[in-house]
């Protein structure tokens, strides 16, 4: 039963209203669908963002393990170089394949220069 002063009926909003007469009502109801099918949307969409999350927490947890990995390899390998440069066992080495102490020692980026030198002069000959 519509009230008889319309001012009345503006303020009671969805009181006192025949919603079933009311376009607001019918058009607020067939969003509900459209509301629904969003939201799932939305869930799908947190899923798969938690799903990619996971994934690349497992790929930086194995990319952090190979480098753990790779250290481990790099300390072993400086060890065997500082190991394999050590005077004390080249001496031995030279020692017992009967290698002599050199006579004089050339300091090879002077003997570079040197050499490009000579070759700059033989290029100068006819």
């Amino acid at each position: 039963m519509p009230c008889a002063n319309p001012r009345r009926e503006q303020r009671l909003g969805w009181v006192g209203r025949n919603q079933t007469r009311d376009n607001a009502f019918k058009r607020s109801r067939q969003l509900i669908p459209a509301l629904v099918i969003g939201c799932l949307v939305a869930g799908l969409g947190i899923a798969w963002l938690r799903v990619d999350l996971i994934r690349v927490r497992y790929g930086l947890a194995d990319a952090l393990h190979e480098e753990k990995v790779l250290l481990e390899q790099q300390r072993k390998g400086r060890a065997r170089v500082r190991a394999l440069r050590d005077p004390t066992r080249l001496a031995q080495l030279a020692e017992r394949y009967g290698l002599a102490r050199p006579e004089r020692i050339i300091d090879l980026p002077a003997a570079i220069v040197v050499v490009a030198e000579t070759v700059d002069t033989l290029g100068d000959r006819p």
